[in-house]
């Protein structure tokens, strides 16, 4: 970026050209979907790999681009798998349309909905931020998650599931346990 910033911007612009036209394509194919999504994994545990700013400026009207045509054919939920801490992104993500994040991963750096539902208001939509290493412990620390993620499905336009995999020390009761637990408490 430093040395050749004329060729970062050919490669972003040719590569959301290229998806630009894959989506029209498949879009002026069949005009049923109930969403889109994108894929970004463009952090890691302290942020992003990109400078912020230089995502707004140079990517983010290419995230616009690609929602609106989306829009264009009725799909109004746009998603965004990231991992790592992308609250530096969401801003970028969500003025140019992308309004579901994923997979909001509580591990080491503890992401939650409640902020950015604070900040954005419920057009923020959100999939994930279920803690997995209750997973390894007792019914009481599945019983104590189940009650941190009821106050955030009470937000409105959120579903929680573990990010990525259960860890390998998971006891498969506990499992059983919150499933039936999430069960009982969300479809009331």
């Amino acid at each position: 970026m430093a040395d050749d910033p004329d060729l970062v911007q050919e490669m972003l612009a040719t590569t959301a050209e290229l998806c630009y036209q894959g989506t029209k394509a498949v879009l002026e194919q069949y005009d049923g979907f109930d969403f889109a999504h994108f894929w970004e994994d463009i952090c890691y545990r302290a942020g992003p790999l990109v400078n912020p700013a230089f995502f707004k400026k140079y990517v983010g009207p290419y995230y616009q681009k690609i929602t609106c045509l989306a829009n264009e054919h009725g799909i109004n939920i746009v998603s965004l798998d990231c991992d790592g801490k992308i609250d530096k992104l969401v801003p970028t993500w969500f003025e140019n349309g992308v309004n579901t994040m994923f997979p909001i991963e509580v591990g080491v750096w503890n992401a939650s909905i409640a902020p950015w539902r604070e900040q954005y208001g419920r057009e923020l939509r959100g999939v994930g931020g279920a803690n997995k290493v209750v997973m390894s412990r007792d019914y009481a620390a599945v019983d104590e998650e189940v009650e941190r993620l009821r106050r955030l499905v009470d937000l409105g336009g959120y579903i929680p599931c573990f990010d990525h995999r259960l860890p390998p020390d998971a006891k498969w009761e506990n499992v059983q346990y919150y499933t039936e637990r999430m069960h009982q408490v969300f479809s009331s």
